[in-house]
């Protein structure tokens, strides 16, 4: 993670479910979006923990153990993980990523030694980050 990057925490809601948001407030310094033209994305369904959508302790602990190892892929020349979307029975963490096939080897290294985590990786081509620009477009008070 870059030091001098601002995040930012929002609420919303989705099927009268809350959901939570984290994300960075604006493409980090001297980044040309073009760079990383693909919008890879990492989806973990869960089993609520209740009504509210929220995971339980130990599937948040596990989807904290994911973030930890991927942190070290968010840098220049790689990638950026650009927002994280909390609730509704799901986990999803989205990236920017230079080169996908170079990104997905540095992934399996870093989770080896883990236990499976149940996840989904798809990608898209988008070279504008058109999902994350949207998306930030339609936040409130940033």
């Amino acid at each position: 993670m870059l030091t001098d990057d601002v995040w930012f925490t929002a609420t919303g809601e989705e099927d009268g479910k809350p959901l939570i948001f984290r994300g960075r407030q604006n493409v980090p310094a001297g980044v040309t979006e073009s760079d990383y033209p693909t919008l890879l994305s990492i989806f973990w369904p869960y089993e609520a923990a209740d009504e509210s959508g929220m995971p339980d302790e130990e599937t948040n602990d596990d989807q904290i153990d994911l973030e930890d190892a991927l942190e070290v892929l968010d840098s220049p020349g790689v990638s950026f993980q650009m927002l994280v979307v909390t609730g509704n029975g799901r986990k999803e963490w989205h990236w920017y990523v230079s080169d996908v096939e170079e990104w997905m080897t540095r992934v399996n290294e870093l989770l080896a030694g883990h236990s499976a985590f149940p996840i989904e990786i798809v990608n898209y081509l988008e070279p504008d980050w058109a999902m994350y620009h949207g998306f930030i477009s339609g936040v409130e008070g940033i």
